[in-house]
């Protein structure tokens, strides 16, 4: 058996490889062939004539792909100018985004494990339309190429569109279950502040190199979040009974390609500590996503006939970085160390520890919350055995889980920040030593030490 390398330019993720190599092996005389998204070529394994180029761009003429024996010519010149029309689509998205969270209406639904379960059905269609719409809407584009294929057949509207049904359905079961799974674990462990820091940022540098895929930059490119080339080909074969449910199965596996808003669900699904709660909490915010992924389905045939996938999945990219940054924001409130701009608005002292009044009988620390510096002062110093009320003056409503605030070990029950309120927490600190001003996922907002 002789092999041929063949150059591709288009590909663009995990799952061109799979299409690549799935129409490659329709060819007579094909015996294997290896895609490589890293590479930008595939290997064509052939017996007896080496299939022509001109007959495999024939084979590829209706979709992004264009194959060359020879390697392309670097289009560095054209990298920004193709993220112009993408750019402005994505600044207009964010715009309108901005100022919708600006007008408080995205904080309407700040959860957590005690919001009413409809409240994640909204949280879920906020997510459907913007930051999982970017990450899983450039998924099902990519997947699209091989569903169109498969369900062509199909003479009504309500057939074409069944893998896309299945798919969301996946979605929705695994979500149900993993979700139940998070609540368990939540009622079996303790949850330490460090936790939910650190899988935001690890789950953030992966959708940055996702993003970084999607708009073309090859550095990013042999890094693939995907299963198997064995086990896809399985999937996807249709002579063989499972293919028939790729949609379903990957659909169900979207659980673990998750944006900021589902982390954030995830997390608070954990902090629920019930299985029913968590799965719950899960299965809703999916069912928010299904109604905008629904429609990127719908249009995916229009996209891929017009060859908008390519454009669509570099706006895609633009909105995950985006979407990178405001997640990080709202666990970490990064904004606080930005130069701010005081528009009338009362100065906030800048002191490191807050001030404390002391009665004797009731030690009384005081504190203001506007989103761009969070709490101000963070520190504070109180005696042991002696009752503190903590008094935070709510300026802004929060975001994310940075909506909520509690000192574990001292006052372990969440309050809610919301705007025109001034929040009290009361209690009586027993033991000596630092104690950790958080939210309720855990992230650090501030200290308060405890002395003799």
């Amino acid at each position: 058996m002789k092999e041929q390398i063949y150059f591709i330019k288009g590909m663009h993720c995990p799952s061109c490889e799979v299409v690549i190599e799935k129409k490659l092996l329709s060819m007579d005389g094909v015996e294997f062939a290896d895609a490589s998204l890293a590479q930008g070529k595939v290997v064509v394994g052939y017996r007896e004539q080496k299939p022509h180029i001109e007959h495999i761009n024939r084979l590829f003429k209706d979709s992004e792909y264009t194959f060359s024996e020879r390697p392309f010519e670097s289009e560095k010149e054209g990298f920004i100018s193709q993220l112009i029309g993408p750019g402005i689509v994505a600044m207009i998205f964010i715009f309108v985004f901005l100022n919708l969270d600006n007008f408080g209406l995205t904080t309407l639904v700040n959860v957590n494990s005690k919001s009413p379960i409809v409240t994640f059905f909204i949280f879920g269609l906020i997510a459907g339309l913007s930051s999982c719409a970017a990450l899983i809407g450039g998924l099902i584009l990519s997947l699209s190429k091989q569903w169109s294929e498969r369900y062509a057949h199909k003479n009504s509207f309500l057939g074409r569109l069944e893998p896309h049904l299945m798919f969301n359905v996946g979605r929705v079961i695994s979500y149900g279950i993993f979700g139940a799974l998070l609540g368990l674990i939540g009622q079996r462990i303790q949850i330490t502040s460090h936790f939910m820091p650190l899988l935001i940022v690890v789950v953030s540098a992966v959708m940055f190199a996702l993003a970084m895929q999607m708009l073309g930059v090859k550095a990013f490119s042999k890094f693939q979040i995907a299963l198997p080339k064995s086990v896809t080909h399985r999937i996807a074969d249709e002579s063989k009974p499972e293919g028939k449910y790729t949609p379903l199965i990957t659909g169900f596996l979207t659980f673990f390609l998750p944006c900021g808003f589902t982390i954030v669900s995830q997390g608070v699904a954990m902090l629920s500590g019930s299985a029913l709660r968590g799965g719950l909490i899960m299965m809703t915010f999916a069912l928010g996503t299904l109604i905008p992924l629904l429609f990127i389905g719908i249009t995916s045939t229009k996209m891929l006939n017009t060859n908008w996938s390519g454009k669509f999945l570099k706006t895609a990219g633009l909105l995950i970085l985006f979407f990178v940054g405001y997640n990080l924001n709202v666990q970490f409130n990064l904004s606080q160390y930005l130069p701010t701009i005081s528009f009338g608005q009362e100065a906030i002292g800048d002191s490191t520890t807050g001030p404390i009044e002391d009665t004797g009988e009731v030690q009384v620390i005081s504190a203001v919350y506007i989103s761009a510096n969070d709490i101000t002062p963070s520190t504070f110093e109180v005696k042991k055995d002696i009752k503190v009320r903590f008094e935070l003056d709510v300026r802004d409503n929060g975001s994310g889980c940075m909506s909520t605030i509690m000192i574990p070990g001292l006052y372990n029950k969440a309050q809610y920040l919301k705007a025109g309120k001034v929040l009290v927490m009361e209690f009586t600190p027993t033991e000596i030593g630092t104690y950790q001003i958080t939210c309720a996922m855990g992230v650090p907002r501030g200290v308060l030490v405890v002395t003799e």
